[in-house]
């Protein structure tokens, strides 16, 4: 039930917004559900843990089948890791689209938090590490950490902010927000949540100044 919930949620938002698009194939939701599948062996044990063999053992099916979708591993990883910039982006966007509150209160809520924040931003750093080495995952990589500062600098924008303080402010907080969660992801022992969002708020004032930091809050 588990892969099929994912599956069903990745099939969906591999989907275009139009209304007309055809619904999900099986095709579709089985592929799905490989990459959902590899989502949860990544996290568990890192990137070395996605083989059709382990993949086929956990979803109770043959090499074959997974095979049938996925040219090799390699196809199965990059799909594994959109899927997971998916993920974020979609937390992203939800969180800038609460006007009730600043960027920096925003963007805060996508810290590794929750259990699904957490698990996501694990996911994403063991990708970091590969992407050093492979440069079609330095290359989506890239595109995920721009669109994150693109998307924050538009909500700055918004507020009023010019274009010029709006970018620098965007990148500064988008720095912020993936140093701070590394760290946290290193030593969870030390990085509560009461931690996470102080640690952040201080980031972001230092380099914001307090009057600007204030404001986004």
């Amino acid at each position: 039930m588990f892969y099929l919930y994912n599956a069903c949620f990745i099939a969906q938002s591999c989907r275009t917004m139009n209304d007309l698009a055809p619904p999900p194939t099986a095709a579709d939701l089985r592929r799905a559900e490989v990459i959902a599948c590899a989502a949860q062996l990544l996290v568990e044990g890192g990137l070395g843990e996605i083989t059709f063999r382990n993949l086929a053992r956990r979803m109770n099916c043959s090499t074959t089948v997974i095979s049938h979708h996925f040219r090799n591993k390699e196809e199965v990883v990059l799909e594994t890791y959109r899927h997971v910039n998916a993920r974020a982006a979609a937390m992203r966007d939800a969180a800038l689209s609460d006007r009730a509150h600043g960027a920096v209160r925003a963007i805060e809520e996508l810290l590794p938090i929750s259990p699904a924040q957490r698990e996501n931003w694990a996911a994403w750093l063991h990708f970091w590490s590969a992407a050093l080495h492979d440069p079609v995952l330095a290359a989506e990589h890239a595109v995920g950490l721009y669109q994150t500062v693109e998307r924050v600098t538009a909500y700055l924008r918004s507020t009023g902010m010019a274009d010029d303080a709006a970018q620098g402010a965007a990148q500064a907080i988008s720095n912020a927000l993936y140093g701070i969660a590394i760290q946290a992801l290193f030593d969870r022992e030390h990085w509560d949540e009461a931690r996470l969002r102080q640690e952040f708020r201080r980031t972001t004032a230092y380099a914001l100044g307090p009057d600007m930091a204030a404001r986004q809050v």
